[in-house]
């Protein structure tokens, strides 16, 4: 099986509830196919260069080649 990959970095916004990511997109990707295959979270450095918080993800998606 042959695969293609798409890849989303998406952000954090902070609310009263907390952080929240808007994955709405999520639904239609995969409506087309796509599957989530990995999600790296983005961590933010402090001025020291000194990691304090995610501040997102990086989400890697795949979905079966279509063969001609």
């Amino acid at each position: 099986m042959t695969y293609e990959y798409m890849e989303k970095i998406v952000m954090f916004k902070e609310t009263p509830e907390g952080l929240v990511a808007e994955l709405d997109w999520l639904h239609d990707a995969g409506k087309d196919g796509w599957e989530l295959a990995a999600a790296v979270p983005l961590i933010a450095p402090n001025r020291d260069g000194i990691a304090y918080g995610t501040v997102g993800s990086q989400m890697i998606l795949k979905r079966q080649k279509k063969v001609l």
